[in-house]
């Protein structure tokens, strides 16, 4: 499995080799997303931006699955096959 950008929320100036997507979401998820950037924009934490907080959560989510796939490759002996 390829490894994840260490730093999803580098700089300004840094995302120059990241790729743009578009996504539709449910009105309830915009909303939850909007209340999480104003939580944090709030505390003071950082990476309050929305597209900030997507990114993170992607990241986490595909490190979590690579270390299922991780798991069942080694329980089965199989390697995975994503490209």
């Amino acid at each position: 499995m390829k490894e994840l950008p260490v730093d999803a929320n580098p700089p300004y100036g840094g995302k120059g080799g990241f790729r743009r997507i578009t996504m539709t979401l449910p009105p309830k998820i915009y909303e939850r997303l909007v209340r999480e950037s104003a939580r944090r924009k709030i505390a003071g934490e950082p990476n309050q931006l929305l597209s900030a907080i997507l990114r993170d959560a992607i990241t986490q989510y595909l490190e979590r699955l690579g270390d299922v796939e991780d798991d069942v490759a080694a329980n089965t002996g199989a390697g995975s096959q994503i490209e």
